[in-house]
C-alpha cells in the first residue's frame, strides 16, 4: 500500500514551507505525484489578514502581475523548482477555493492533503482546513509552520479511542505506518467495553495492524489531570514521534465548523505533525 497522490494547498512561502517540505519528503519516499495548490489571497479579499485602505487596494491592483499575491506565488514556485521532489503547480483564489468549494474538487481526488498550521492568513487558513478536514473525505496532515526541519517519518504515535474517525485516520496513515520503524498505540483513561475498546484497550487495533505488517506497542495512559490532547502530546514527545495519528471531531454550526476539544487543542498547538481524518 502506498500514497499515489499528495496535495499541498499553500498561501505564502514563509508560513507554508514546512508543509511543502513534508509533502516533498513523503512524495519522495513513495516515489509518487505531488501537487502544490497555490491559493492567492489578494489585498482586497475578505479573507485577507487585515482590511487595507482603499488607496492601498488600488495600488496593489495597479501593480498587475507584480501585485502582492503574484509576488508570493513567484517565491513559492522558485522554492518548488529547487525541491527534492518535482511538483505539479495549480492555482486558485481563496474565494474560489472556499466560497465555490473548488479546493474540495482537488482534495477529493488525492490520497493525502498536507497543510501548515500558522498564524498568518488565519481566516483563510482555517476555512481551507475546515473544508478539507470535514468535507473532502480525505486525510489531512497538518504540520507546524516552525521549526522547519527534515523528517524521516519513521516514528509514529496513534491516539486511539476506538471510534470511527480514529479508525479512518489509522487507515489513511497505513502507508506511513507500514514503513515506520516504531509505532505506538496510546489510549487515555480507556476502559474495557464490548462496544468500544474491547477487553483490553488498544489490543484489537494492535492485532489489526500486525495483520497489515505493522508491529506496535500499546500504551494505556492515565491522564493524571491533563487533557487528553496534552497526555497524548507528552507521550508522543517521550516516544520521539515524528507524526501523530488521530481522528478529527467537529460539527457544523451556521457557516463554520466547531472543532471538538481534542481536535481544537491539537490544531492550535501540536508541536509535531498530526495526521487527521473525519
Amino acid at each position: 500500500m502506498a500514497y499515489k497522490d499528495i496535495l499541498a494547498p499553500v498561501i505564502t512561502l514563509e508560513a507554508d514551507e514546512s508543509a511543502l517540505t513534508a509533502a516533498a519528503e513523503i512524495a519522495h519516499a513513495f516515489e509518487t505525484r505531488a501537487t502544490a495548490l497555490i491559493v492567492a489571497v489578494h489585498v482586497a479579499s475578505a479573507f485577507a489578514d487585515q482590511e487595507r485602505p482603499f488607496s492601498e487596494v488600488l495600488a496593489d491592483v495597479a501593480r498587475g502581475t507584480r501585485n502582492a499575491a503574484a509576488l508570493e506565488r513567484t517565491k513559492i514556485v522558485d522554492w518548488l523548482e529547487a525541491a527534492v521532489h518535482n511538483f505539479e503547480v495549480r492555482d486558485l483564489t481563496i474565494e474560489a477555493a472556499v466560497d465555490q468549494n473548488e479546493v474540495l474538487a482537488h482534495a477529493r481526488v488525492t490520497d493525502l492533503v498536507v497543510m501548515a498550521r500558522a498564524e498568518t492568513h488565519a481566516h483563510a487558513r482555517r476555512a481551507l482546513i475546515e473544508h478539507v478536514l470535514f468535507e473532502a473525505g480525505r486525510p489531512l496532515l497538518l504540520v507546524p509552520s516552525a521549526p522547519r526541519k527534515p523528517r524521516a517519518w519513521k516514528r509514529a504515535l496513534i491516539g486511539w479511542n476506538a471510534k470511527a474517525q480514529s479508525m479512518r485516520a489509522v487507515s489513511a496513515a497505513l502507508p506511513l505506518l507500514q514503513r515506520a520503524e516504531a509505532v505506538a498505540v496510546a489510549t487515555v483513561d480507556a476502559l474495557p467495553s464490548r462496544s468500544g475498546h474491547g477487553q483490553a484497550p488498544g489490543r484489537e487495533l494492535a492485532a489489526y495492524l500486525a495483520r497489515h505488517g505493522v508491529q506496535v506497542e500499546v500504551r494505556n495512559l492515565d491522564s493524571m489531570g491533563r487533557t487528553e490532547a496534552r497526555a497524548l502530546l507528552d507521550e508522543a514527545e517521550g516516544f520521539g514521534a515524528e507524526v501523530m495519528v488521530m481522528g478529527a471531531y467537529g460539527r457544523s454550526r451556521a457557516s463554520e465548523f466547531v472543532f471538538g476539544g481534542v481536535t481544537r487543542e491539537l490544531l492550535l498547538g501540536s508541536p509535531l505533525p498530526v495526521l487527521m481524518a473525519h
